[in-house]
């Protein structure tokens, strides 16, 4: 009786951290001037797109390519979009504003319930330490304010602590049961990877995958047991790839021919310059200040304030530094020394190496910064102080295990807990984000257009390659260039990073406004997009048109159908290969979920 009136208490005290949550962050979607963040005049288009080639084709044909933007352009091929995800899945039922708004309150509610998740079934740690550090995860800067401005993919950052709970969580005593919860961990695990690369978390997912390494050598600190971490760590990310093979092969093909390898990484001048910076980003709110970007080096692009957005509050330090103080007068030094084997000794040490690499990466020096730039994946990018994240979850982890280890009366530490929760709240609403109100990305045009689709009022289609013109007659990229969509156009000006920030990459060749259909010197006004990512299985060039010879493949591509196209032998592969274990994992799936339906009506646990 007393646990299910402590578990209740729970549930509505989440509960109204929810509310207070989206009191305090959902009044941006959209803000006080009915704008949003200005990275959503690349999603919204994107989603709309989705559901045009879902409401023409349903749900199991892969979009490999869309037409809507860029004269012809990527879909499911490319590293941004997600198709496969929730927010996409939702628009299949309502607008896409609407599914932004269920998407940022879906997985800020996921992230509070998996911190609490590891924290209790993991790390074993009281009910009420581990809501404030579930509490204090999803209150995390990094996710609200990314959300704010338009960064879509990176909803699946909540996920972290998920899948670093069914990584760690202990397994049954009895043999035959710990063997199932061992595949399913795996399993789940898998999805969960598979899921975050799905949804364009992909140029996130080393310092995702490193935040739950570093998660679970401290687990093995306290507990031992390292191995299963590692075998289900190793299982689920193999597990995860053979799930989302089609997508990350398409992309190596892709990256060949635009690798986005050109661009500088900044740096800060110095190693403990390159600390201060974040520890003010992970303690400090509001994260931005310019003085931030003035001990930048080798800046090329201009880092806004949502770059430097990753505040955990300073209640987590203040909670670290007394805690700390506390636990070493209890102890003796020697003492310390003296419990840590062989094995822990290494786990320290890889904790701190791993701790430090986002210090390093960012600590700029003409030849580190050379050798950077040749390493796979992180010559890719424009900046590394992303790899921020890796702290947001350390650092909360460390002050909850913290607190619960403090020798002091639970009455003293249950008011440490609620006013470190009152005081992130209270940070959390007082913060000014004027920034994020002055956003002016407007999603009416979208919101209009999904509606006039779904009541069957207007038939997606592409007839035109468009650009804007201001008043003299000049070009111009207004912020909304992307919707051009709804007017039955592609964007020739898109906003797309696949082709750089200023779409130094892309290869217009002979695409301008006027028909899409339009002939000119034997080919058409349209991208044969399948010339991106597999030029020499289709016989042309990245950037080439569809041919005369090809009009009704143009034509059905137009119309935002399966037009055909070759795929070398790998990427053939690759599909069958996730089409299988996709089956085999449900599947399994399947079978658990009646095993344990099963267990439950006996009310007994798995027999062996």
């Amino acid at each position: 009786m007393h646990s299910s009136k402590n578990n209740l208490i729970l549930l509505t005290a989440s509960v109204l951290l929810i509310i207070v949550y989206y009191t305090i962050f959902g009044q941006f979607f959209p803000n006080k001037h009915e704008q949003m963040g200005h990275d959503y005049s690349f999603y919204l288009p994107s989603l709309l797109d989705g559901y045009f080639w879902h409401q023409i084709n349903g749900l199991w044909k892969i979009p490999w390519f869309t037409p809507s933007f860029c004269g012809g352009s990527l879909n499911y091929i490319n590293i941004n979009n997600g198709y496969y995800t929730v927010p996409q899945f939702i628009t299949f039922f309502t607008d896409p504003l609407t599914a932004v708004r269920f998407t940022f309150l879906l997985f800020a509610g996921l992230g509070l319930s998996g911190f609490y998740l590891l924290l209790r079934r993991a790390f074993f740690t009281s009910q009420t330490i581990s809501f404030l550090g579930a509490g204090l995860f999803m209150f995390n800067g990094f996710y609200a304010h990314r959300m704010l401005i338009g960064h879509l993919f990176l909803h699946s950052f909540m996920l972290l602590p998920f899948i670093a709970f069914i990584l760690l969580r202990p397994l049954p005593e009895e043999k035959k049961g710990r063997h199932w919860q061992f595949v399913f961990d795996i399993v789940i695990g898998g999805f969960l990877f598979a899921y975050m690369v799905q949804s364009g978390f992909s140029s996130f997912m080393i310092p995702g995958i490193i935040s739950i390494v570093v998660a679970g050598l401290i687990h093995g600190l306290l507990f031992g047991k390292q191995c299963h971490f590692l075998i289900r760590w190793v299982g689920s990310g193999f597990v995860g790839i053979l799930l989302c093979s089609s997508k990350l092969v398409a992309i190596f093909s892709l990256m060949e021919s635009f690798p986005r390898s050109g661009y500088k990484l900044p740096g800060a001048r110095s190693f403990f310059e390159a600390a201060w910076l974040m520890l003010k980003s992970l303690f400090i709110s509001p994260a931005f200040d310019p003085c931030r970007i003035e001990k930048l080096t080798n800046v090329q692009w201009h880092l806004g304030r949502h770059e430097w957005e990753y505040s955990v509050t300073f209640i987590p330090l203040i909670i670290m530094l007394y805690g700390g103080w506390k636990i070493l007068q209890q102890i003796e030094k020697k003492d310390l020394g003296l419990k840590l084997s062989r094995i822990r000794w290494l786990s320290v040490a890889a904790i701190t190496a791993l701790l430090i690499l986002p210090v390093a990466l960012n600590t700029f020096s003409p030849g580190w910064n050379t050798f950077l730039k040749q390493l796979p994946l992180l010559k890719n990018l424009s900046n590394l102080i992303r790899w921020v994240i890796i702290y947001i979850p350390i650092v909360i982890l460390a002050a909850t295990l913290i607190l619960e280890k403090i020798a002091i009366s639970s009455k003293y530490k249950m008011g440490i807990i609620v006013i470190s929760m009152a005081a992130v709240i209270a940070l959390n609403a007082l913060t000014e984000r004027d920034f994020y109100h002055s956003q002016n990305y407007d999603p009416e045009e979208i919101i209009k257009t999904y509606n006039l689709v779904k009541e069957g009022l207007w038939m997606p289609e592409i007839t035109n390659i468009g650009v804007y013109l201001n008043k003299n007659g000049q070009t111009i990229m207004p912020l909304f260039r992307n919707n051009m969509l709804i007017h039955g156009a592609s964007q020739l000006l898109c906003y797309e990073p696949l082709f750089g920030y200023r779409l130094e990459d892309f290869p217009i060749k002979s695409l301008h406004p006027g028909p899409a259909m339009e002939e000119n010197k034997g080919v058409l006004n349209i991208k044969n997009p399948s010339c991106y990512v597999w030029p020499e299985v289709n016989n042309c060039e990245p950037g080439d048109h569809f041919t005369v010879e090809q009009k009704e493949a143009a034509k059905t591509f137009l119309n935002f159908r399966h037009f055909p196209f070759q795929m070398p032998t790998s990427q053939r592969i690759a599909n069958w290969i996730n089409g299988l274990s996709l089956i085999a994992a449900l599947f399994f799936l399947t079978l658990y979920g009646a095993r344990a339906l099963i267990a439950y009506r006996r009310m007994s646990p798995f027999e062996s």
